[in-house]
């Protein structure tokens, strides 16, 4: 596992690996359907049970380790009996046995596993011996050792500051952003999806956040462009990732017409550090609170869905520890 910095050390190495399947129905969706069903928990743990602590018995042999000799074990399952009793059969220390952050997160699906790699990686030491557990239809497992370089190549906000971060969201705009009630949309025309062809030629821009700076006179310009704005050099730039760099909110706007599933929408003209001005919409904000000074971060985040097709970019955030 590397990080994303340019020199990508590397942060934590797979040291065994082991895979056990059975077909069982245990969770099933129909097609159309707005959300999955299972069966209660006692089925579960009977039926992941013996394939977690063969999958479990295989990778520490395989390793060359023992239970107690782990650091953390993490278990992502649908099920808490079941994840207990995986957790159980590691033979792990108790205090090594992580919180597998459904009480705080909720269960992210296939998402849960590196979640909470993640959240193990932002505590754990050089040389800690990590073990995941991912139970579905099957059971996979894997035992990483951090190295020495972790320390310096740490996600820079941890997932428990992210998870500590988080506001709360009424009830009713939760089921619309999901999909689950529908309300009636803004009475505006519907937003047009993207394009294919721009949104590949932008494809730094778009999921990067890149912009470039000006090699004669050092403007940065966000969008990237060939010409400079001030000295009108061409075809003189050099790509700046901005995904990182905090911003003031120069000036901004509460829009309660615009269409939006979380209205009103708030809307910032942004001067970064370091040079450079975009204009972009603020999320995660009380409309109320807003103040010109305020300093933000950049966040990745769908901007809307048009015709079936997804739209993701970029909005900003504000800067928890400004």
């Amino acid at each position: 596992m590397a990080s994303g910095d340019g020199e990508t050390p590397v942060l934590a190495e797979p040291i065994a690996a082991a895979s056990v399947t059975a077909e069982f129905l245990e969770r099933w969706r129909v097609p159309g359907d707005p959300a999955s069903r299972q069966w209660e928990e006692r089925f579960g743990e009977h039926a992941y049970g013996p394939l977690a602590e063969a999958a479990i018995a295989s990778a520490l042999k395989q390793a060359g380790v023992t239970g107690g000799e782990l650091a953390s074990v993490l278990v992502a399952g649908p099920h808490g009996r079941a994840n207990k009793r995986a957790a159980a059969a590691a033979g792990a220390k108790p205090e090594a046995l992580g919180d597998d952050l459904t009480g705080s997160v909720g269960n992210t699906g296939a998402a849960q596993a590196g979640l909470l790699l993640a959240d193990a990686l932002d505590r754990a030491q050089a040389d800690d011996l990590i073990m995941v557990v991912s139970l579905a239809d099957g059971c996979d497992v894997t035992i990483w050792r951090t190295t020495a370089k972790l320390a310096r190549g740490r996600q820079p906000v941890p997932v428990a500051k992210q998870v500590a971060a988080g506001g709360k969201v009424p009830y009713a705009t939760f089921l619309t952003w999901r999909g689950f009630l529908k309300r009636e949309p803004p009475r505006r025309p519907d937003p047009q999806a993207p394009a294919a062809p721009p949104a590949f030629r932008a494809e730094a821009w778009k999921f990067g956040f890149t912009g470039s700076r000006c090699q004669a006179c050092g403007t940065r310009h966000l969008p990237p462009t060939r010409v400079c704005l001030k000295c009108r050099a061409v075809d003189r730039m050099t790509p700046e990732r901005m995904a990182d760099v905090p911003a003031t909110i120069a000036t901004y706007t509460v829009d309660r017409l615009a269409y939006s599933l979380s209205p009103p929408v708030v809307v910032g003209v942004l001067d970064f550090e370091g040079g450079g001005r975009f204009t972009c919409e603020l999320t995660d904000v009380d409309p109320a609170a807003v103040k010109i000074g305020n300093r933000v971060e950049m966040t990745f985040r769908r901007i809307m869905t048009a015709h079936s097709v997804h739209n993701y970019f970029w909005k900003c955030k504000p800067l928890r520890n400004p």
